[in-house]
């Protein structure tokens, strides 16, 4: 699944450096608040030759993202979010949580081809990629959580001042200690709304 992510990211960018050259500039920009649920989170463990995977909890998310549009339809931005403690479901250990902290530069390609100033409504379709940080509770001693990669690739509508956005998001990190080295990747799907200031 993550080599699929890349390649989407590839392609977004290249779509968007496309787009950035054949259409006039534009001044517009956007300031997003963000919150979010996360109905879907599935959280996979390798660690030499054992895989393991287990979903968690329901998980909510809030955060920013700041873009500055190139023209009419393509814009780059960068955005933090937060990705509230959630446990694992067949976990009895009840300090066990973890949470993200993704980081990341993003790109949005929206229509119709106006600017904000003569529609505010148009469908649009985002990619991001940058850092994650995770931060997970009910670490052995001795344990250390080293930050990891974070992609993700969205599609949604703006009404007004109003965003909303379903996104699939990959966050990699990895715990290392005396029992040696495990890598996670944590998938999820999240439903965001958002409020927009111009």
């Amino acid at each position: 699944m993550g080599s699929i992510m890349k390649s989407l990211m590839v392609f977004v960018l290249l779509l968007t450096a496309v787009m950035t050259g054949v259409t006039k500039p534009n001044n517009d920009r956007e300031f997003i608040l963000k919150f979010g649920i996360q109905p879907l989170n599935t959280l996979s463990r390798k660690s030499e030759g054992n895989n393991v995977s287990f979903n968690t909890k329901i998980g909510f998310s809030a955060g920013f993202e700041y873009f500055q549009y190139l023209n009419n339809i393509a814009a780059l931005g960068l955005g933090a979010m937060y990705d509230f403690p959630r446990k694992a479901i067949d976990n009895d250990n009840d300090d066990d949580s973890i949470s993200f902290v993704p980081l990341f530069a993003a790109v949005k390609l929206r229509t119709p081809a106006q600017g904000l100033d003569n529609d505010n409504t148009f469908m649009f379709c985002s990619g991001r990629i940058g850092a994650s940080i995770p931060i997970i509770s009910g670490l052995s001693d001795g344990a250390k959580q080293k930050p990891g990669f974070y992609c993700g690739a969205g599609i949604g509508f703006n009404i007004n001042y109003i965003v909303i956005e379903a996104i699939y998001a990959i966050n990699n990190f990895s715990v290392s200690g005396d029992f040696g080295k495990n890598d996670f990747d944590c998938q999820t799907i999240s439903l965001y709304a958002g409020f927009k200031f111009k």
